[in-house]
């Protein structure tokens, strides 16, 4: 499987951002905070991984369907089932921390 661009997913997450639709926004930086970590770009992976936390913590989290995942994959990343900061803390924990 060949997986699109980071630039593509750049783009993508830029106009999720614009348009203000910070749930696909936050899917699209948690994605490149993985592509980037797997690059070995650690600043940009961690720059995005903060991104995604900070967005999913404005988003509600009371109830299943707040949380669930409409989507298996963005830009060739698996999705959590179940996406919100708690899950994107441990997950990417190791870009979290100093």
């Amino acid at each position: 499987m060949s997986l699109p661009p980071i630039a593509d997913l750049v783009r993508q997450f830029e106009e999720e951002r614009y348009y203000s639709d910070n749930r696909r926004a936050a899917e699209f930086a948690y994605a490149l905070a993985i592509r980037y970590r797997e690059a070995g770009e650690i600043d940009e992976a961690r720059k995005y991984a903060k991104t995604c936390l900070e967005l999913l913590e404005g988003l509600p989290s009371t109830t299943l369907d707040d949380v669930q995942s409409d989507r298996m994959t963005v830009g060739g990343v698996p999705l959590p089932e179940l996406f919100h900061d708690g899950v994107v803390r441990n997950r990417l924990r190791d870009l979290l921390t100093i």
